[in-house]
């Protein structure tokens, strides 16, 4: 009854630029499920009252570190009993007791002892048995009526020893399996592995927790060396941490262990080029885009990098694949646009900017370029001046934009807006001497006629 590991992790998703496979999360969704939606106590909690003999979480823990002390090895089993509604809520009372009866009878003939580890979760411990033992033991309950076939039951099974791990740790493990077994459905056995650190270090990645999921990952890979998930999403954290050697690292490992992998190798561009290696960062987006095309993230960091290049031409074709695969993605529109102002495309560009601007009006620079484009086409002067008031709100600091916006009052004779303006540009760092010194001398002019 053992399940083969399915391949959880091959959608692809963008996370802080890198690209990173995470394990579509069903758990919360069961645990979702079994609240009770009007706040009534769940049926089984009852019954689990009406076990004398079960112990809680930590009279386990205490039960790994101290009762069982000596033992060389010892097996935790993992229970979930999980119900898709409310209505089978109601009848499941008398069939789930029976399991709960049959569960218990079976840990006390295999010399094991029982807990509630959370709503609808148990464990329990069996002294003297290792990680293939305590599979087959698992998989002997789930294959003996009235356990088999129950649409409720999850298992998942954890060893100790597995690596470093420390004996109460193995409680928390046969819970990670448990979480990793319920991507399988109801009914299914599964044994703690590199699978269930790689899924529980998604997790940690996705609240946040970097330095926790670096920890699951690197011990994931002490489990499986050849995971390329792993090494990836190792690589990935590296890389949200800036610490680009170790990510470079972890990059590679997983290019040399799957060569027609994207993702590492993406990803492994990606850190050249914020490291300002920009000829070896094009080296791996190219080759990714040569292993499969139209990868949004992909073609648009070629786009950008032939961009900084001064390559408009070849450069506007990878930003208009990249829109072609995300038409969403507000920074492609305003790559796009930067990109047809350069060729003097004014009028396509300014339908990249607003595009863009449309998708996040909060986009100053967008918002700036857009006032510069209509104040090139010398058109909607006023709307002009709207955008470029309003990159500044956004961005106060940036002189850029102060020194623009100053460039639109100037041409709509503004002048004392316009000064005011390249003031606040020039105190900020933004080389404005010539426009201050123009208006100067336009008032000059203007006094001496």
């Amino acid at each position: 009854m053992t399940h083969q590991n399915p391949n959880f992790f091959t959608s692809r998703s963008t996370t802080k630029e890198f690209l990173f496979s995470h394990s579509e999360d069903r758990i919360d969704s069961i645990q979702e499920r079994n609240r009770r939606s009007d706040g009534s106590k769940d049926p089984i909690e009852d019954l689990f009252e009406k076990m004398p003999d079960l112990l809680d979480r930590q009279q386990l823990i205490q039960v790994v570190e101290t009762d069982l002390a000596s033992v060389s090895k010892l097996t935790i089993i993992a229970f979930s009993f999980v119900t898709p509604d409310a209505k089978s809520m109601e009848k499941e009372s008398g069939s789930t007791e029976e399991t709960l009866l049959f569960i218990s009878d079976f840990c006390k003939r295999n010399k094991g002892k029982l807990a509630k580890l959370a709503a609808r979760r148990l464990a329990a411990v069996f002294p003297h048995r290792c990680d293939i033992e305590g599979k087959a033991l698992a998989e002997e309950l789930m294959s003996t009526e009235p356990v088999k076939g129950s649409p409720r039951l999850f298992v998942g099974v954890a060893a100790y020893p597995t690596i470093d791990y420390t004996r109460n740790q193995v409680v928390e493990n046969a819970e990670k399996a448990l979480d990793h077994g319920e991507f399988f459905g109801p009914g299914s056995v599964t044994f703690f592995d590199a699978v269930s650190l790689n899924i529980s270090g998604d997790r940690k990645y996705q609240n946040g927790d970097i330095a926790g999921a670096i920890e699951e990952f690197k011990k994931g890979l002490l489990i499986d060396p050849k995971d390329v998930n792993l090494h990836n999403s190792l690589g990935v954290c590296y890389g949200v941490n800036e610490a680009y050697d170790l990510a470079l690292t972890a990059f590679d490992n997983a290019i040399r262990l799957a060569p027609q992998e994207i993702m590492p190798l993406y990803n492994k561009g990606y850190i050249l080029s914020v490291s300002g290696e920009k000829e070896k960062a094009m080296d791996c987006f190219m080759k990714a885009n040569a292993k499969e095309s139209g990868i949004f993230e992909v073609v648009f960091h070629i786009g950008q990098t032939l961009l900084e290049k001064g390559k408009t031409e070849k450069a506007m074709f990878f930003l208009k694949e990249s829109i072609k695969a995300n038409g969403r993605s507000g920074p492609a529109h305003k790559s796009l646009g930067s990109c047809l102002k350069q060729l003097g495309l004014y009028r396509e560009a300014l339908r990249a900017y607003k595009t863009a601007v449309k998708i996040n009006p909060s986009d100053a620079q967008s918002l700036c370029d857009l006032g510069q484009l209509y104040l090139t086409l010398e058109e909607s002067l006023d709307v002009a001046t709207v955008f470029g008031e309003q990159s500044v709100r956004l961005e106060p600091d940036n002189g850029l934009f102060r020194f623009c916006l100053g460039c639109i009052y100037l041409h709509r004779e503004m002048l004392d807006l316009a000064l005011k303006k390249f003031e606040e540009a020039e105190a900020l760092g933004h080389d404005s001497r010539s426009k201050i010194e123009e208006i100067h001398q336009r008032r000059i002019d203007v006094r001496a006629s």
